[in-house]
């Protein structure tokens, strides 16, 4: 064998233990986001709810459904015709808390706002919601259930999946660090054998 055919077999050797390692970090650092959890299966399983949903109200009658979210202390009424679901257009809202009068905000076309006072108690809190939408004005009553509120709630969502960027993170750093490591081997390599 000649130089030139040794040279070429060690550079051809380190290419390739170079580019096993490549494969084997990125099957390792790309399959764990492919397996599924549960509720991610696609199965046959119904999907179950999982988690707390924010304490709601609703409330309906013959002319018109609302549905009241409590976000943190603010609770987001949505109004709507019982009978086509659409949004109710220039609505006027009356909203009692336990019989006190609570101001209302239109937020967006069948969407309103009302900050809850400081007072309210965990437990069942009674809502009457007064509806005028021109000649049509109706009352809705229902109960907001606030044992499980959380008054300390954003907007966003607490859930999280930093975990899961801190891995690919990890991942990447792994897969820019091996040509490094390689380049400081070959030169370690070179140096020994000069």
């Amino acid at each position: 064998m000649t130089i030139k055919e040794i040279h070429a077999m060690k550079y051809i050797n380190s290419k390739s233990t170079y580019m096993g390692a490549v494969f084997v970090a990125l099957a390792l650092f790309t399959t764990p986001s492919s397996f599924a959890g549960p509720g991610h299966d696609h199965g046959d399983e119904e999907p179950t709810a999982t988690g707390e949903a924010s304490p709601r109200v609703v409330m309906e009658s013959d002319l018109f459904e609302a549905v009241g979210i409590l976000k943190g202390r603010t609770l987001e009424i949505y109004i709507d015709h019982t009978a086509t679901n659409a949004p109710v257009e220039n609505a006027e809202l009356d909203l009692e808390l336990n019989g006190s009068s609570i101001p209302v905000e239109l937020h967006a076309v069948g969407e309103f706002d009302a900050v809850l006072p400081e007072g309210l108690s965990e437990g069942s809190v009674s809502v009457a919601l007064t509806v005028s939408s021109g000649e049509l004005t109706d009352l809705l009553a229902g109960q907001l259930d606030l044992s499980h509120a959380d008054y300390h709630a954003t907007d966003e969502e607490s859930h999280s999946h930093a975990w899961e960027w801190v891995l690919y993170g990890l991942g990447g750093m792994l897969l820019l660090g091996l040509p490094v490591v390689g380049f400081v081997r070959k030169k370690m390599k070179e140096g020994k054998q000069s």
